[in-house]
């Protein structure tokens, strides 16, 4: 297939829904769905977040935001706090509790991982996550004024 094709928006569009659907159905028996770990995993990257900055890392919505954090709060994994300089800032932060749900998300990430590649050499899996980190790249600087946008990924790459 020529990568320039417009069949490769399906394909990264199928990747990104499949592997929802697999580590939803990984994370199921424990309570838990793929958007409450996307909080949970930003959470344990960089703790202490503004609700607002993780509704915007995640891309979605305040009501969004608000209803997951309110779920992962029920089940005592994280808690909001009132902003000591600024009171109308709601910042979020995990729980000691959080931390076997994180080992749990782990095993499941690499579960995954290990189905997505599977079949692959793990210099071909390498290859495949450089391109990967290489197209992430080239869609980032598209969007000129979102190149200081500091991500999750931006934050992990950093620490290699």
């Amino acid at each position: 297939m020529d990568y320039t094709d417009h069949r490769a928006g399906f394909v990264f569009a199928d990747i990104a829904r499949f592997r929802v659907r697999l580590f939803d159905r990984l994370l199921a028996p424990h309570g838990l769905t793929t958007s409450q770990a996307w909080v949970l995993a930003h959470l344990f990257i960089e703790d202490n977040l503004p609700q607002t900055e993780l509704a915007r890392r995640m891309d979605v919505g305040a009501v969004t935001i608000g209803g997951l954090i309110e779920r992962l709060e029920a089940r005592g994994f994280v808690e909001r706090k009132v902003d000591s300089e600024d009171r109308r800032v709601k910042r979020v932060l995990l729980k000691e509790e959080a931390k076997s749900i994180g080992r749990i998300m782990a095993e499941c990430g690499r579960t995954l991982n290990e189905v997505a590649f599977s079949g692959m050499e793990a210099e071909k899996a390498k290859a495949v996550m450089d391109g990967l980190l290489s197209v992430r790249q080239n869609l980032l600087d598209a969007l000129a004024e979102d190149t200081d946008i500091k991500s999750a990924t931006d934050i992990l790459l950093s620490k290699k």
